[in-house]
């Protein structure tokens, strides 16, 4: 049973790891090698596709025409980082007082305002997207990076994650902090924040993930293709663009990895926080 297990598994990663695989071999291709194996995909070809272990003619082209002629590349990556790190900050700088309270403390309404936290994180963007876009419109952000960064700000997912880390902490931690003097601000810095570290940590890395990898909301929100994140880039796919796509994928995953690598530590401790005790 366990060996079936394992084969599961490893079945389940080679299937996860494979896009990324046929990104990276084809970001090394050139435009004629990209037409050969998936033109009939990209509908270049009526040849079927295939994907080779290793390019047969290997070339650096790609990146080359990336990195020193494609200057929208420099523009939208620089956009992504502006919109993706304030909003990854703001959320927990709101997210973390909210769950908190949530967590740990008793007050009328208190399951009514859950129950609608928890209707708002499963409600799709497109069933936002009119009422967000008339506030964003109102209050004159549209078309500039607030109008990503605000609302990401106050999406309710990290506050659901970070509540069920702060519910781990002991009440009797709690009440002994009160009886030392300590008042709420204090009970969220002191004891909140160093013991669920773990979860913070994780909530950041997958929002920024997450807003690095944003398309609905600027498609929308950003008229103005200068402010567009690097998830835009080459929006449209054919074979003679091709191997730029594949190359710019790379290198928009390099951030996205370094960012999970370097809250590695965090990850697995946050994960464990987020099961509340029964």
């Amino acid at each position: 049973m366990k060996k079936i297990v394992h084969i599961i598994m490893v079945v389940l990663v080679l299937l996860i790891l494979a896009p990324i695989y046929i990104t990276l071999i084809h970001s090394f291709m050139g435009m004629r090698e990209i037409e050969l194996d998936i033109g009939s995909i990209l509908g270049g070809g009526d040849k079927m596709a295939a994907i080779p272990l290793l390019p047969t003619y290997p070339t650096l082209k790609n990146y080359r025409e990336l990195l020193l002629y494609a200057e929208s590349f420099y523009r939208m990556f620089w956009n992504s980082f502006l919109q993706a790190v304030p909003t990854v900050a703001g959320q927990i700088l709101v997210a973390a007082p909210a769950a908190f309270v949530m967590a740990k403390y008793r007050f009328r309404g208190k399951r009514v305002l859950f129950w609608i936290y928890l209707a708002v994180m499963l409600m799709p963007f497109q069933v936002l997207m009119v009422s967000e876009y008339l506030v964003l419109k109102n209050i004159s952000v549209i078309n500039t990076h607030l109008a990503i960064i605000l609302p990401g700000i106050f999406t309710t997912f990290p506050v659901f994650i970070l509540m069920k880390v702060f519910m781990n902490i002991e009440d009797e931690v709690m009440e002994a902090a009160r009886l030392d003097g300590a008042g709420a601000v204090t009970l969220l810095c002191r004891i909140g924040v160093p013991i669920g570290k773990g979860g913070i940590v994780s909530v950041a890395v997958l929002d920024f993930l997450e807003c690095m990898n944003s398309i609905e909301a600027p498609l929308v929100f950003l008229r103005d293709k200068e402010r567009w994140p690097l998830s835009l880039f080459f929006p449209a796919i054919s074979v003679y663009n091709a191997g730029e796509v594949f190359a710019a994928s790379v290198m928009i995953m390099i951030p996205a990895v370094l960012v999970f690598f370097l809250g590695d530590e965090y990850l697995e401790t946050g994960f464990k926080a987020f099961q509340v005790k029964g």
